[in-house]
């Protein structure tokens, strides 16, 4: 029986640039859209942002390409983080952007478009501020619950509010109303969540292959001289950066032990400290990110020629007897 094909890429703001690039070539390589290779995508803000973009009819009926999603970073970034001479004062008090650029960005790209119009089995993360649990837009979930057919634009808006850079979204469906932030609060890396989501969405499956796309490993390591005397403010500057990537390194841990399951981790492990913010959109640091996920993907020929080689056997899902 054919495994379980998984893919789930991180947050990570403007680096989302890394695993567009990446997921670029995995797709030029197999031949074939993404989502006819997976049968879940799950992504955490801008992976979140990525998955919709490739897992939904969002492009005139089609879905978009990793390149094209691409130039939405290259082309729209300063738009969504955009910065005046205010905002070094505002971030103290506000976050530290207007959602307006995000807003107006993502309505553009994804329009009209509705989550039942997925391509394959999406898994998208948030938080709920109000009901202080995790929240997972699935779209598996509409065949038996219509009122969750959300718009994709809501989606994309509600897992890429990171605290402290853009305020939480705001979404009333009916009697239910949620206050809805990043989903990195909690779960960068959507591996382990899209995994035990893809469990129970295939329980008659016995392997499973999961491809984990991450958006840089930073190192810019904190000293204990520059943390011991940190306190509210001190910490505001850092507390994001440093709970999403230990999220995202616990993760990473747990699904190498995982039986019964090819986990694959796609990270590029030296990205430098300059282009390490997850808001950095000058046009020196688009042009560093797009150049070291190309030096990645050449480094990594091997270990991606490895992945296409258990992707090529086909969806697991589309096994007599394995479905949603």
């Amino acid at each position: 029986m054919k495994s379980i094909k998984v893919l789930a890429i991180d947050g990570g703001g403007i680096r989302g640039i890394i695993p567009a690039i990446i997921l670029a070539e995995l797709q030029k390589r197999l031949g074939k859209n993404l989502d006819k290779a997976f049968d879940l995508i799950a992504g955490t803000s801008t992976g979140g942002i990525i998955a919709l973009g490739i897992g939904t009819a969002a492009n005139s009926g089609q879905p978009y390409t990793p390149d094209e999603l691409l130039n939405l970073y290259v082309e729209n970034g300063p738009t969504i983080f955009k910065k005046n001479i205010l905002t070094p004062e505002k971030e103290l008090l506000l976050p530290k952007y207007s959602p307006d650029g995000l807003e107006k960005v993502l309505a553009e790209f994804f329009q009209t478009t509705e989550f039942g119009s997925a391509l394959t089995p999406l898994l998208i993360s948030s938080y709920d501020l109000q009901g202080q649990i995790p929240f997972f837009f699935k779209s598996h979930r509409i065949a038996r619950d219509p009122s969750y057919n959300w718009n994709v634009t809501n989606i994309a808006r509600a897992t890429s509010a990171a605290p402290t850079y853009f305020p939480p979204l705001h979404l009333i469906r009916g009697s239910a109303d949620y206050a809805l932030v990043d989903g990195g609060v909690f779960v960068n890396n959507p591996s382990m969540a899209a995994y035990a989501e893809a469990r129970n969405l295939y329980p008659d499956a016995a392997d499973f292959v999961v491809v984990s796309v991450g958006t840089g490993d930073r190192q810019d390591r904190i000293k204990y001289a520059q943390a011991k005397d940190w306190g509210l403010v001190g910490w505001a500057k850092q507390i994001v950066p440093v709970f999403m990537d230990s999220v995202s390194e616990s993760v990473d841990y747990e699904m190498s032990l995982m039986p019964g399951c090819s986990y694959h981790r796609l990270q590029v492990e030296n990205l430098q400290a300059q282009e390490a913010d997850m808001d950095d959109v000058t046009a020196a640091n688009l042009t560093n990110l797009q150049s070291t996920a190309k030096q990645y993907v050449a480094d990594q020929a091997e270990e991606l020629d490895a992945i296409c080689s258990e992707l090529n056997e086909g969806r697991g899902s589309d096994m007599p007897g394995i479905g949603r």
